[in-house]
């Protein structure tokens, strides 16, 4: 196996990425496209995936499968996240891919998710010696990581994708107008993580994920500047706050006028940055990055390096 394709199927996108094995025995990635699917609309609090999820689901795996087709890739793994895991009705929806689609379903789970996005992460080269949290926004869940480059200390996931936060809060418009009772659900949720910071002493936070790229995106597209396409971006802890702020105030049609936010993340995003917000609070974190690599890569990295 030189060459794979690797199929994401997460709550709200489908990702595929085309990667090669590097003569120094390394993955390089050389093919990533994204397409907007939400599985998880509609029936994700409710552990279930709607039959218009499904249909969306297999449309875009057609497309990815011609794209596949037309790289002459013949190694495919595809893989599914919280929305499939934790839905009631999985095993018809696998069946259903598998019918239509051709695809093979490997549905990943929590533990092994938080795993393979460290992986993916160690290939963008931004880890170091000190100690930094991993975070990894979905729409289904979120995980989070404690390491060094070395290490891995400590890591769970959490059923706190901004998808499920979306469909369980979304009760205004305004995301400021419910933000006391969403900000204490997350904090409920994740005294764990908070316990655990407080032993290994995160000194950084490492955001991967479509979240952390919209907010570099933003914040770029104001500032000037890009993102080293392999080793992400340094966040200016003043600009985030700036953007956090606007994003609680913001209405629906704001959200969508805001450059560099693609409109699919547009309804949920405001969730996105209360949620980190929340995590850098509680955790005293002051210095944020971007990480272009996560779980996607981890899973490439691996099989490529098994061949």
């Amino acid at each position: 196996m030189q060459h794979i394709a690797i199929i994401d199927m997460g709550t709200n996108t489908f990702n595929l990425l085309i990667a090669e094995k590097g003569k120094d025995g390394k993955p390089n990635f050389i093919y990533s496209k994204e397409l907007p699917v939400e599985i998880g609309k509609g029936g994700i609090h409710k552990g279930h995936i709607t039959d218009e999820a499904t249909e969306r689901a297999v449309n875009a795996l057609h497309l990815h499968n011609k794209t596949i087709a037309e790289h002459n890739i013949k190694d495919v793994y595809a893989f599914a996240t919280s929305a499939v895991r934790d839905a009631g009705n999985q095993k018809e929806f696998s069946e259903k891919v598998k019918k239509e689609a051709g695809i093979d379903i490997h549905i990943l789970s929590g533990e092994d998710e938080a795993k393979w996005i460290y992986e993916g992460v160690k290939h963008a080269s931004v880890l170091g010696e000190h100690v930094s949290l991993i975070m990894d926004i979905g729409g289904g869940s979120t995980e989070f990581i404690i390491t060094n480059s070395d290490t891995v200390f400590w890591k769970k996931s959490y059923p706190l994708g901004v998808t499920r936060l979306y469909e369980m809060f979304n009760q205004s418009d305004r995301l400021m107008e419910n933000q006391r009772e969403v900000g204490k659900y997350i904090a409920d949720m994740i005294v764990e993580l908070i316990e655990a910071a407080k032993e290994h002493s995160p000194v950084e936070l490492i955001g991967s994920s479509g979240s952390f790229e919209s907010f570099a995106q933003i914040i770029l597209s104001r500032t000037g500047g890009e993102p080293n396409p392999q080793n992400g971006y340094d966040f200016s802890m003043e600009e985030f706050d700036k953007l956090y702020s606007e994003l609680m105030k913001s209405t629906l049609e704001e959200r969508l006028q805001i450059q560099g936010l693609i409109s699919m993340r547009a309804p949920m995003f405001a969730y996105s940055g209360l949620l980190t917000k929340s995590v850098l609070i509680r955790l005293g974190i002051k210095k944020m990055k971007l990480s272009h690599y996560a779980l996607k890569e981890g899973i490439a990295g691996h099989l490529l390096e098994k061949a």
